[in-house]
């Protein structure tokens, strides 16, 4: 596909009414996800130890995980918007809680559960926009919605952390926690009535599992390696910049990883390119992320390759998924993606952790991820063909 049809696909889908809407309720929904962590450290590390405002965060990551598919099941259910209404209701009150319980002086175990409870019920806002993507666009279009997808969830964790310190010291913690959620529930509001469930999906009495498509399965497996490397990445340059006592480098590296993957996103995105090249792309782009570790200069170059292909594999993967999903189970096929990719995240995180001492084999540990996923991914297309 050219640059020009590229351009036009784009135009093609803010032609749209409904896609425009979903685009700013996007945009709402994704900044939230990358304020939320810092924020949740900070408003707990304004009176408690680091130690406890990591514990609070871990649980609530671990709560968004377990209940992820579940959330999604009652979403194809019972309708986007009212289950994202009552899980933000109660992610206001748990988040609330958490706030309350941290100026309380509450002991860390209380405070974790305000933060698992906050998890638990986080609004499935992410997974029913892509499968209204998914929806609205149709297939000429999708490949261009779920890349900007992709760009706008790169963006939000280049600005949310910027965003919630800059409220968090400029103003209170309390402001970046107001803030974040006031985002939440405008997506909510934007998104309004275009999630209604379709007739038929409300009177259809069964509905398949999406773990019955083998299909699926696979995208999985591959999900989870993929963000299993980007975990690694993550932990590897921050341990590399350590390493180097030059832990200031750490956040404009990853930022150069996420630049680049914005850029991957809108340029390679929507051109329909098989997901076994751009694993291909992604795995060759951390080995050269490896090799110009060699000499440090170099990876302020190599951080924005390193994440051209991610952005790109990311939108394919969740395009694929939204093929795979069983009729009326689309955003529940898509809480599973993001299930298990929070699973390989923390996969990624340990492995990279324990090899952070010596920082080149941190790297290329993330690139034998990213091989993995791919060889997964041309093994089934082999076996396919």
């Amino acid at each position: 596909m050219s640059t020009a049809s590229v351009a036009g696909s784009y135009r093609g889908l803010f032609a749209e009414p409904v896609c425009r809407r979903l685009a700013i309720a996007d945009a709402c929904a994704r900044l939230p996800q990358g304020m939320v962590s810092i924020t949740v450290l900070l408003v707990v590390a304004d009176y408690a130890s680091m130690t406890v405002a990591g514990l609070v965060v871990a649980s609530y990551t671990l709560g968004q995980a377990v209940t992820g598919p579940a959330r999604g099941r009652q979403a194809d259910r019972h309708g986007l918007i009212p289950v994202a209404a009552a899980c933000a209701a109660g992610y206001a009150l748990a988040l609330l809680a958490l706030a309350l319980g941290v100026l309380a002086r509450a002991p860390a175990g209380l405070l974790a559960a305000a933060g698992a409870a906050a998890g638990l019920v986080n609004p499935p806002l992410s997974p029913g926009l892509r499968s209204l993507w998914s929806a609205c666009a149709g297939a000429r279009l999708a490949p261009a919605a779920f890349a900007l997808d992709a760009a706008v969830f790169d963006l939000s964790y280049i600005i949310g952390p910027v965003l919630a310190s800059g409220l968090a010291t400029g103003i209170a913690p309390a402001a970046a926690l107001a803030v974040l959620l006031a985002l939440t529930g405008a997506a909510v509001v934007v998104i309004g009535r275009k999630a209604r469930r379709p007739a038929a999906q409300r009177n259809s009495p069964k509905r398949r599992s999406p773990l019955r498509s083998a299909a699926l399965r696979r995208l999985l497996v591959t999900a989870a390696l993929v963000n299993a490397a980007l975990t690694a990445t993550e932990v590897a340059l921050t341990g590399y910049a350590r390493y180097h006592h030059a832990l200031w480098a750490a956040g404009p590296l990853l930022a150069g990883v996420s630049v680049g993957s914005v850029l991957g996103s809108l340029l390679l995105g929507a051109r329909g390119y098989p997901l076994p090249r751009l694993l291909a792309g992604y795995a060759g782009g951390l080995a050269l992320l490896t090799l110009a570790a060699l000499d440090a200069p170099l990876l302020g170059v190599a951080a924005p390759l390193a994440g051209l292909c991610l952005g790109s594999t990311l939108a394919t993967l969740f395009s694929r998924a939204a093929d795979a999903a069983p009729p009326g189970a689309g955003t529940e096929t898509q809480a599973w993606i993001n299930s298990i990719m929070n699973g390989g995240a923390a996969a990624g995180a340990a492995l990279a952790g324990i090899a952070a001492g010596r920082p080149l084999l941190a790297l290329a540990l993330a690139a034998a991820l990213a091989t993995a996923a791919g060889a997964v991914t041309t093994a089934r297309a082999r076996s396919v063909r």
